[in-house]
């Protein structure tokens, strides 16, 4: 996907904005509280529709104002004629409505799967020192996009696991395993085949992974495997099974997808063992470039990179890397910074630029 035309309503502490980005490096940079990262959050949004940033969708609308919209159009990377637009708007009350080419009967994940988009922040280091829920995004987001059925599995898996949750807390001093067996089998029926879809993708995924981070890490082992949530060595029936006593007495499914982890190992220790924040930091931005390496390989289509104060997050060297790996991939990219003097050499064509200053985002023409 490449964005050509952005607009932006009473988003944040943007009135009006309208902007047409390059097709490849997009640098934005002003003081901090500019709204550089607004901009950012803008774009994100129709990649999840959600924020990256705290505080749910309130802030979003611009203060006064009763709603937000969001507007953009692009094409392929690879076919400029395929033109496509996409819409959204939320007002006070949490109403929302997405458009694809006019359609008001879109979906989020329609918009989504149309909208790849790879975030880096500051707090992207989670992928590496959080917990198991933002590393299973992180294989999610692939699979999603690279395995049509998946959103499809997923979708019914939760359902199942909700009914069989509740099953579980309100049943709790009367259980009945007869009951039980028809969410159990459901369970294993779609919880197998998103295994098995999330261990192609993270084998497929190891493979990127290792070439890109070796740029950042020469003396580094690394290796990727996915826990899938249960014992390994049992089949999901046998672990559900197993845990029936656990999962009466705490009122929860115990074992399975939703219990999965990315298990990230360097040098035969965990990575978060292992590394240094800065060397965490370098380990994240190779993966999310393999993630976008690998998308774009098995479908044809190239991501959103957005890189939030990338200055900031990186040494000059480590930033130079980065910079000439994103130059090189098939990626339109949006870089956040408070200056460009520390940027500019990093490129070795001239990025576009943008300078924001209280709320108002213009392009930016060097003398």
């Amino acid at each position: 996907m490449r964005i050509t035309r952005f607009i932006a309503n009473n988003f944040r502490n943007f009135s009006h904005l309208e902007v047409k980005p390059g097709p490849g490096i997009n640098v934005v940079f002003g003081e901090n509280g500019s709204g550089k990262t607004s901009f950012l959050e803008g774009i994100y949004l129709f990649g999840f529709g959600r924020s990256f940033r705290p505080g749910g969708f309130r802030p979003l609308i611009k203060s006064g104002a009763d709603e937000f919209t969001l507007f953009c159009e692009g094409h392929d990377a690879s076919d400029v004629d395929s033109q496509q637009r996409f819409g959204m708007s939320r007002n006070v009350n949490g109403e929302h409505q997405l458009r694809i080419n006019g359609s008001k009967e879109a979906r989020l994940a329609d918009l989504a799967k149309n909208v790849p988009v790879q975030l880096f922040t500051p707090e992207s280091v989670e992928v590496i020192a959080g917990g198991p829920s933002t590393r299973r995004q992180l294989v999610d987001w692939g699979v999603f996009h690279v395995e049509h059925s998946f959103f499809g599995l997923w979708s019914n898996y939760n359902k199942v696991l909700r009914h069989r949750n509740k099953l579980l807390k309100t049943k709790r001093l009367n259980y009945s395993q007869a009951e039980d067996k028809y969410w159990v089998q459901q369970l294993c029926l779609y919880g197998q085949e998103i295994t098995e879809q999330r261990q192609g993708y993270v084998e497929r995924l190891g493979k990127y992974l290792k070439p890109i981070a070796q740029t950042f890490l020469p003396d580094v082992t690394l290796d990727v495997s996915l826990k899938v949530g249960w014992d390994s060595n049992k089949t999901l029936s046998d672990a559900l099974s197993g845990s029936i006593s656990n999962d009466v007495k705490y009122g929860h499914t115990s074992v399975g997808p939703h219990k999965a982890d990315l298990q990230i190992i360097a040098d035969g220790v965990a990575a978060k063992e292992r590394l240094s924040r800065g060397q965490i930091k370098v380990l994240v931005a190779s993966m999310k470039l393999a993630q976008a390496r690998l998308l774009n390989e098995a479908t044809g289509l190239a991501c959103i990179i957005i890189v939030d104060d990338l200055t900031s997050e990186l040494d000059r060297d480590n930033q130079r890397k980065f910079c000439e790996l994103l130059e090189d991939s098939d990626n339109q990219v949006f870089i956040s910074s408070v200056s460009i003097d520390s940027l500019s050499d990093n490129f070795k064509k001239e990025p576009a630029m943008f300078h924001v200053e209280h709320g108002i985002l213009k392009r930016h023409i060097e003398n």
